[in-house]
């Protein structure tokens, strides 16, 4: 294969790469998806149990080993080595309580894939209202560009002023700033999510035209407060198991320890030299065990005080957000069957009497005008509402995607 062969293949795979990415249609799954297998958060938070896990074997930590140097004669030197050890429960507790530890990091995880997800499923519902304001804006670009057309018409033969016909442009102006800025809003929301998803440098990918209400779901109207699902309270439950079992492990440490040694007491003359020595390691020292169990008890009580302070916060944001979500259902509801029917009825009626002549110019404005605003609101509150019920998901930790 000669090397412009080569090259023009090249060419062609990468042109085939980039156009498949730009036609990838991205849905809230696959997003979310996506983030849980490729930011890095998740990678550390992987790292963090694999360092953990890899703790399991300092549970049981001998002292350093011994070496003695002795003359019990005077004239010569014999080698001794010596080995302590705690009272064996304490190695037993010691591995209960590393074990916990790799709890405390899995949870602290599940901590994260619920924020990450939370974080995803917001980025992807702002894309996706952002995208739904844009193509509005663009049916009102063009609406508004066909009265400017029909503005230059009537201007000509004298049917309007040249006030109304500078107002026209001016407020097409403004349709096509807001209509830009949206686009740049939509652009920002694709850039949140790619860098979400680990890879900020490809934001080719296509949102989901069909924006609809989430209504897989239920929402409790009773005030909720079990929140047992939430990572958060696995991680206090993680906790609180940690600290009892630190508690333990310096509970047994006041225990006496063992001393096991192979020394060398013996003249050059003497049959068996090295003899076995055993002896016991006698915790008088009591202050310090008794500090650091005071202390395992604090931890305790502390982190029962922050896992009831957590389930409160947890029930003030759900109620709060379950306050918002009533007053969005509401709205939408009301945009669902009454308001987008009336923003259709007000543009046609407009236009036939705009076209006839029956309404004036400044009239017509204002009657198109307001039924763009009604689609541009009832656009708001799906989105308020979709984002209050994702809100309401993260809080209780279970969220559906």
């Amino acid at each position: 294969m000669s090397r412009i062969t080569y090259l023009f293949i090249t060419i062609l795979l990468a042109n085939y790469k980039i156009s498949f990415s730009q036609n990838t249609i991205l849905t809230e799954k696959n997003a979310v998806e996506n983030a849980l297998l490729m930011n890095q958060q998740i990678k550390i938070a992987n790292l963090k149990i694999e360092k953990q896990t890899s703790l399991k074997g300092s549970a049981v930590n001998l002292p350093n080993l011994e070496v003695l140097i002795q003359s019990p004669d005077g004239k010569h030197f014999r080698p001794g080595l010596m080995q302590g050890f705690e009272f064996p429960t304490v190695y037993s507790q010691q591995a209960k309580l590393q074990k916990s530890n790799i709890k405390i990091t899995e949870s602290e995880k599940g901590i994260t894939l619920n924020s990450l997800t939370y974080s995803v499923r917001i980025s992807y519902n702002e894309a996706n209202y952002s995208l739904q304001k844009y193509l509005a804006l663009k049916n009102q670009d063009s609406t508004f560009a066909e009265i400017l057309k029909m503005n230059e018409i009537r201007f000509n033969v004298g049917q309007i002023s040249n006030l109304e016909k500078i107002n026209g442009e001016s407020y097409y102006k403004q349709i096509q700033f807001s209509k830009n800025q949206a686009f740049a809003e939509f652009q920002n929301a694709k850039m949140q999510l790619a860098i979400l998803m680990g890879n900020p440098s490809d934001t080719s990918f296509s949102i989901l035209k069909n924006y609809s209400k989430i209504t897989d779901y239920e929402i409790k109207e009773n005030l909720d407060t079990t929140f047992a699902q939430n990572p958060i309270q696995q991680y206090y439950i993680s906790q609180k198991d940690y600290f009892n079992r630190q508690l333990k492990v310096d509970k047994h440490k006041r225990l006496p320890g063992l001393m096991v040694g192979l020394l060398n007491q013996a003249d050059n003359n003497t049959p068996f030299r090295y003899h076995i020595s055993a002896g016991v390691r006698l915790p008088i020292w009591y202050w310090a065990y008794s500090s650091k169990i005071k202390a395992s008890k604090k931890d305790i009580e502390i982190i029962n005080s922050q896992s009831n302070y957590a389930n409160y916060t947890l029930f003030g944001e759900y109620n709060k957000e379950l306050a918002l979500f009533r007053q969005y259902i509401k709205a939408l509801d009301y945009y669902e069957n009454t308001g987008l029917i009336q923003s259709e009825e007000i543009l046609r009626a407009a236009k036939e009497s705009y076209r006839l002549g029956s309404i004036g110019y400044y009239i017509y404005l204002q009657n198109i005008n307001q039924a763009y605003q009604i689609q541009y609101s009832y656009l708001e509150s799906l989105r308020n509402h979709n984002k209050s019920i994702i809100t309401l998901q993260y809080l209780k930790g279970d969220q559906k995607y």
